[in-house]
């Protein structure tokens, strides 16, 4: 796993580029979520807290793990500051302690990208949901532009994502379904270049439009939601 920075990684989201594909991802995240309060939902890879602060704020009952003390102890900082009762532990994907069949909806949030043992990840998280539970995965793109570029960044520079591997929604909807998921959903956001421009997103939403009646599994952002039988 690489090495994350958590006030580099919240300050990209102070960018203009950070900014549009924040309010987009959420947006449909939140579509295919389908979260109702009091769920119990498992954050896997929580990063800075992002999605554990927003699913609590909407009634949900979070908990939240990452392999980084860092990221942890930034999340955790963030959600008191909000007023919010997560439980935030620092955890391996591939051994959670948790009970099995425990929780409604576990996220995951490009996390599975840095995985290299997938199939195993999405074994464990699917141990930890109940019956008729839902997961919610979400990855970069590997049929993306995003990615294209990502790739050809790290040969002249080294990066985070020179340790990803990038995934198609094929890719996940087979990973899925191996690890005996049903009713697999797959949709993609985020149909501009990743350039850091405010006057340049000011077209994002047109980009958004005719990338959804286009191309609509070649968004950047991609997720995955399924349940477990």
């Amino acid at each position: 796993m690489p090495t994350w920075d958590p006030q580099k990684y919240e300050a990209w989201y102070g960018t203009p580029l950070g900014k549009a594909s924040d309010r987009l991802e959420r947006e449909l995240i939140f579509s295919m979520a389908g979260i109702k309060k009091g769920e119990r939902v498992l954050d896997v890879g929580c990063g800075t807290g992002i999605y554990s602060i927003e699913f609590a704020s909407r009634g949900a009952l979070v908990a939240a793990m990452d392999a980084s003390a860092e990221m942890v102890g930034w999340a955790r900082a963030m959600a008191d500051k909000a007023g919010l009762e997560i439980d935030f532990i620092k955890a391996d994907a591939l051994d959670m302690p948790f009970h099995d069949r425990h929780f409604d909806l576990v996220l995951s949030v490009c996390m599975l990208c840095f995985v290299k043992e997938r199939d195993a990840a999405l074994l464990e998280m699917k141990r930890v949901l109940r019956p008729g539970g839902r997961i919610v995965i979400t990855l970069l793109n590997r049929r993306s532009p995003w990615a294209f570029l990502r790739r050809v960044k790290g040969r002249v520079k080294d990066t985070v994502y020179n340790r990803a591997e990038f995934i198609s929604p094929s890719g996940i909807e087979f990973s899925l379904e191996k690890a005996g998921f049903e009713d697999i959903k797959v949709r993609t956001c985020l149909f501009f270049l990743p350039i850091n421009s405010a006057p340049y997103l000011a077209f994002s939403e047109a980009h958004e439009r005719i990338g959804r009646k286009l191309f609509p599994r070649a968004g950047a952002f991609l997720v995955a939601v399924a349940k477990k039988a």
